[in-house]
């Protein structure tokens, strides 16, 4: 959890302490003002990193995210900040673009206002936190309700949080998904950025286990990412809570075993991902690099006391800036961020998984590549690898010198212009067609 502010800002006085009791209006979420994002509503999920190449296709997307936000809310004096703050609101849009974006090229999203907890409450022990985090729980799962009776339609989804957010994702898991009719369309759920004991999953959460491999379905995705060298791994799980379904109770994991996967291998092992493997990091808090294009072979990862230690430490200062929320070697803000090309690829692989599998799709699935580096002026070729055979192939965005053979999916030429070009690639047979991006980045020539 975010223990101070990212960019303090004045906040408005509340009259009233919103402690769980019937006094307080539930939140409407037939509104569209009740969601940070969602299909129709201009927010930042339809943005993509500046200069990247790659595209929102949220449009033809067949798969949907439901996204809660990490704690945004800095308000003194309440339990629960009101959705309408507008300093919880304005940082609630920049976790938004962050960290919903891996995702808007094959998923529409979902993302609800809720009345989270106040950061300061985290402060205050466990015992004060019980009201405040059941109260915020609540407005998530009615927000979850809405969009399953409404929007699912029978859709596949994956399920997105991170921090507090994470912490009502998980209850919702166990209470609202498991066991109900929406686990069987439930393609992943990425939890990051809370400790998570691993008992959870053995005792309360049967039908959805832990994550382990990179194409698994149906599973949980959980990590929390550290500098080599941070230590204090006790007193971090001191301030953090998960819902222990036993005593109906939010609690602390320290001393736990917990579970982490490893955000670039997507392995559940220690064995540690190089940087040559990491696909990228949008960078994150510095004005003149912040949401611009993903950067690849950053960081190496590696999995130990149940966390992601990413190397190198610190992080490049003109990168990645916390605002002083924690600082260190304590990268919990950078959780997703830090992954963000390599969540965009993972959701892809696993959702082209779930067609295979639970859909026995028959129209064509496009499996990549989904990103590219040509040289302007000397020759390029690639061609895309698909499931269920192609009819037609159609391509928007080419650069000038390239062309696609719509029979053979091959791209081919001699490219001429340098820079990022967002390209839209269709596939199309009898059952049906299948939309993916190909982010294409062309390099000036070498002198």
């Amino acid at each position: 959890m975010m223990q101070r502010a990212l960019q303090p800002l004045a906040v408005l006085a509340m009259a009233a302490s919103l402690a769980r009791t019937g006094a307080a209006a539930e939140i409407d979420y037939g509104r569209p003002e009740a969601w940070l994002a969602r299909p129709g509503l201009a927010s930042a999920a339809t943005l993509t990193p500046k200069d990247s190449g790659y595209s929102n296709l949220e449009a033809t997307a067949r798969a949907d995210v439901f996204y809660v936000h990490p704690t945004t809310g800095m308000r003194e004096g309440v339990a629960n900040v009101p959705i309408d703050d507008p300093q919880a609101l304005a940082t609630g849009r920049v976790m938004l673009m962050a960290q919903s974006t891996p995702f808007n090229g094959i998923a529409r999203i979902y993302a609800p206002r809720y009345r989270q907890i106040a950061m300061h409450v985290y402060d205050e022990g466990e015992a004060a936190l019980q009201a405040p985090m059941n109260f915020a729980y609540e407005d998530v799962r009615q927000a979850f309700a809405h969009y399953a009776a409404h929007d699912n339609q029978g859709r596949p989804f994956f399920l997105v949080a991170h921090s507090q957010g994470s912490n009502h994702a998980l209850r919702l898991l166990q209470e609202e998904i498991q066991g109900g009719p929406l686990e069987a369309r439930l393609v992943a759920a990425y939890l990051p950025g809370g400790p998570t004991p691993l008992s959870i999953f053995a005792d309360h959460l049967t039908r959805v286990p832990p994550c382990a491999t990179a194409e698994q379905i149906g599973c949980a995705a959980i990590w929390g990412v550290f500098g080599e060298g941070y230590r204090d791994f006790r007193g971090w799980e001191a301030i953090n809570v998960y819902w222990d379904a036993s005593t109906r109770r939010w609690r602390s994991a320290a001393g736990a075993r917990l579970v982490n996967i490893n955000p670039v291998s997507w392995r559940d092992d220690d064995v540690p991902a190089p940087a040559g493997q990491h696909r990228g990091a949008v960078p994150f808090g510095v004005p003149a690099t912040h949401f611009s294009r993903p950067l690849e072979h950053l960081v190496s990862a590696r999995t130990e006391h149940g966390y992601t230690l990413v190397s190198p430490a610190p992080l490049p200062s003109g990168l990645f800036d916390d605002g002083g929320t924690f600082g260190g070697a304590n990268y919990h803000v950078f959780d997703i961020n830090l992954f963000w090309a390599d969540l965009r690829a993972n959701a892809r692989l696993r959702l082209a998984s779930f067609l295979r599998q639970r859909d026995r799709a028959a129209y064509p699935i496009i499996e990549g590549p989904m990103t590219a580096t040509a040289i302007a002026g000397e020759p390029f070729q690639l061609r895309f690898s698909v499931h269920n055979a192609a009819a037609r192939w159609h391509v928007e965005g080419l650069p000038e010198g390239l062309h696609l053979d719509p029979d053979t999916a091959e791209i081919s030429g001699v490219p001429v212009t340098p820079g990022p070009h967002a390209v839209i690639v269709t596939a199309t047979n009898d059952a049906g067609a299948d939309t993916a991006e190909l982010a294409l980045i062309v390099t000036p020539a070498s002198k």
